[in-house]
């Protein structure tokens, strides 16, 4: 499997968060995040994630929210519609990324498990099903890569990301196969990197793969390893929190420069990296935008 793109391109790039679990208005924002909400003009939250880059002329729509309520109406706010999309990328096959799929059309890029029945059981006797909604043929055009994939100039995704650090998966997921109910190590998740004058921008949708396997893959992908933002969802909740304290180190580690966690983090991983990283913390919501 290829694992590296040559010389990808630094460039300029805008991330706005669209879809995310949390909203907050009226709040300073920083000077990376300029806070887009407001009462007369309200984003949309839910339990999802969906973020926009816009890049070199490009639109990159990554995942899709859990419902497309959000997603259309977040999108309307910024001025934009599903038209507007150059491409969709979806992190997984998780329904709180892909349950907006219904809004979107044109060219769509997932990993090839992206779309079998999926489970969330966090304990026994207790299931979740996560399965994506089916594409359609007359709207989507669908591609399946395992491999890392170029989406604009300067812009790619990482590609299946190896579990060099098995710590930090987590044995919740299930995977039904040929009929069969099989663990799941959600091994379609997948990042978005852009290379920046700043360093690397890394978008995280779940980090189920584990946020710092993500980032050594966004490293070896691109072969840079100035990391200036690491945005999304880190699965620290639940069972993950028992990650918090290692994850830090290593994000400490990595020297990461900016952190936005979102979504599936969970509160008490916010709340821990915040104190932790009070530097390199950002506070991100639904309605977040960041210029690189």
């Amino acid at each position: 499997m290829k694992t590296t793109i040559e010389a990808l391109e630094k460039v300029e790039a805008v991330v706005t968060i669209l879809v995310d679990n949390t909203i907050m208005e009226l709040i300073p924002g920083s000077k990376m995040i300029s806070r887009l909400s407001r009462p007369s003009s309200s984003f949309i939250a839910e339990h999802g994630f969906s973020a926009l880059i816009e890049t070199e002329g490009k639109r990159i729509l990554v995942d899709t929210g859990a419902t497309g309520i959000a997603l259309d109406h977040n999108l309307r706010l910024v001025g934009l519609a599903v038209n507007d999309i150059d491409v969709v990328f979806l992190s997984h096959g998780h329904n709180d990324h892909t349950g907006g799929l219904h809004k979107v059309k044109g060219r769509i890029i997932a990993h090839p498990d992206s779309f079998f029945q999926r489970y969330l059981v966090p304990r026994e006797g207790v299931s979740y099903e996560l399965t994506s909604p089916d594409l359609d043929p007359e709207k989507h055009a669908a591609e399946f890569h395992k491999e890392p994939v170029k989406l604009s100039a300067g812009v790619v995704t990482t590609g299946e990301v190896p579990r060099i650090h098995e710590w930090e998966e987590l044995n919740i997921f299930r995977i039904r196969k040929e009929g069969e109910m099989l663990s799941d190590r959600v091994l379609d998740d997948q990042g978005v990197v852009i290379n920046t004058q700043k360093g690397l921008v890394i978008i995280a949708g779940c980090s189920h793969a584990g946020i710092i396997n993500t980032i050594e893959q966004a490293i070896k992908v691109t072969g840079v390893d100035d990391i200036h933002c690491v945005i999304g969802g880190f699965h620290l909740i639940g069972p993950g929190e028992s990650k918090i304290e290692r994850t830090i180190d290593e994000l400490k580690r990595l020297q990461v420069q900016k952190i936005v966690p979102i979504h599936c983090t969970g509160f008490e991983a916010i709340k821990r990296i915040s104190m932790a990283m009070p530097d390199e913390f950002e506070y991100g919501t639904a309605g977040c935008r960041m210029a690189f």
